[in-house]
């Protein structure tokens, strides 16, 4: 069984979630909820729970403050919030787990299995670093990316990623400098989560960064800076060649 907390100031949304656990997740427990930051740092000391649904505005200050009361935390963490599609996006890219108010069953769901099925502790304070980089970061600041693999997680900047290459249910990162990472997420995850950062899928095996791009040819071969080389699928060509030329 895991034990969970439902940290969140509105009291109808923890009782809610509360109602949705006991309903469709059998296998969570809610042992306390706490509708203020410093409520929430005594209760959490209190209960050692595995599982922290956290929301990201309390009226006594920010979600992440609280985390930083707890210097290595055993408990993962879902984070729940309202904000907007370009927040969440910020989410995604920082690879933390988040659930969207008004919370849905299925997603709810979804988050429970993911945390069953992960070894250890989800939460990272650089995941946390990382989310608040692109949440807070000024328009013009460059978006970091996490990417995951069997061994733990790299953070890389956008705009050092020159291609993603899928390799099985992998996916190959080729960076700037030569450098190369391999993440144990699939290639369609990346084209969803870099839609709007530059980059274009211009094959099923290939994600291109235009700002990387530095021609092509009537063959189908993509020539990408430091040696880089991809290709485009005929279903791709017309989408790419018009991305390129407005670049």
């Amino acid at each position: 069984m895991i034990r969970a907390v439902i940290v969140d100031d509105e009291k109808p949304s923890r009782e809610v979630l509360s109602n949705y656990l006991r309903d469709y997740c059998s296998d969570v427990e809610v042992v306390a909820t706490a509708g203020s930051l410093k409520s929430a740092v005594k209760i959490i000391k209190r209960q050692n729970p595995d599982l922290l649904f956290l929301d990201i505005e309390l009226g006594d200050g920010k979600g992440f403050d609280l985390l930083e009361a707890f210097k290595n935390p055993v408990f993962k963490v879902v984070f729940i919030t309202a904000y907007s599609e370009y927040a969440v996006r910020a989410f995604r890219l920082s690879a933390v787990d988040y659930l969207l108010k008004p919370v849905k069953i299925d997603e709810l769901r979804e988050a429970v299995e993911k945390v069953k099925n992960v070894n250890g502790n989800s939460f990272s304070s650089e995941y946390i670093k990382v989310l608040l980089n692109n949440l807070t970061g000024p328009p013009t600041a460059v978006p970091t990316l996490v990417v995951p693999h069997i061994k733990g997680f790299n953070v890389l900047k956008t705009s050092e990623i020159i291609m993603c290459r899928a390799d099985g249910y992998c996916t190959n990162f080729h960076l700037t400098g030569g450098r190369k990472v391999v993440s144990s997420k699939n290639l369609k995850q990346y084209e969803d989560l870099l839609s709007d950062q530059n980059f274009i899928r211009v094959h099923h095996s290939f994600i291109v960064n235009l700002s990387h791009v530095c021609s092509y040819t009537r063959q189908g071969e993509i020539i990408l800076t430091d040696g880089n080389k991809a290709y485009f699928g005929d279903a791709y060509k017309d989408g790419f060649t018009r991305r390129f030329a407005r670049r």
